[in-house]
């Protein structure tokens, strides 16, 4: 992908803005993919599929690219590692986006009645975790023309607490949504249970993920 070493000349920051934005394409995506699946729409569930598959590889072509061009630059305001590393933990959120639209397709398990309402609450304050940190990763070119210091480094950090804030209250939603099927567990079949686990663990993990890239930036601005 030589056209973003030409949009972006020989700096990989804005290109990592540019990853940025692509993970959270994929993100955005959970929200249809759990309307139908509270819908029971299983076509609808194979196109958002591919749908998903297709946004995650251009994450990953856009990060290769960027491995690519660190590779070859001799000097940065962070190192070499910590920049390859943050790259790294930021597409865990795609791989983990990705990884609930395949499980949904595994089985023809359909959301309980009871709980659609809530699963779809947990479903948006997962995506608003992602919110958060895109904000956060359009201010990363702004951020290293600063050298990671300053007032620059001291708004992304304010940043940095608000995604903990909004994960930690997706990982209130997560529990909450638990114990609410495990309380249909007479109504429910152990395999439908074990999907919901499934479905609750894949998309707590985007949360996660995003809050874990917020935290190493966090070290790296700290080590500056």
């Amino acid at each position: 992908m030589d056209f973003i070493r030409k949009l972006f000349g020989g700096s990989p920051f804005r290109p990592l803005v540019e990853h940025t934005k692509k993970v959270h394409e994929c993100v955005l995506l959970i929200r249809p993919i759990a309307d139908a699946l509270v819908a029971g729409d299983h076509e609808k569930l194979g196109e958002l599929q591919n749908e998903m598959s297709k946004t995650e590889h251009e994450a990953d072509v856009i990060k290769d690219e960027i491995r690519k061009m660190i590779t070859g630059v001799r000097f940065f305001s962070i190192g070499k590692y910590e920049l390859t590393k943050f790259l790294s933990v930021q597409d865990t959120i795609a791989d983990a986006a990705e990884d609930f639209s395949v499980v949904v397709l595994l089985r023809k398990t359909s959301i309980h009645p009871a709980i659609k309402d809530d699963f779809l609450v947990f479903v948006d304050q997962v995506i608003k975790v992602s919110e958060s940190l895109l904000a956060l990763g359009e201010e990363l070119a702004l951020l290293a023309e600063a050298a990671f210091t300053g007032a620059e480094a001291d708004r992304v950090l304010g940043v940095i607490d608000t995604i903990g804030q909004e994960e930690w209250k997706a990982d209130r939603l997560q529990r909450s949504l638990a114990k609410r099927f495990y309380d249909l567990e007479k109504e429910l079949d152990p395999i439908t249970l074990a999907f919901y686990d499934k479905y609750l663990h894949t998309l707590s993990e985007v949360a996660n993920q995003a809050e874990n890239t917020a935290k190493f930036l966090r070290l790296i601005i700290a080590k500056n």
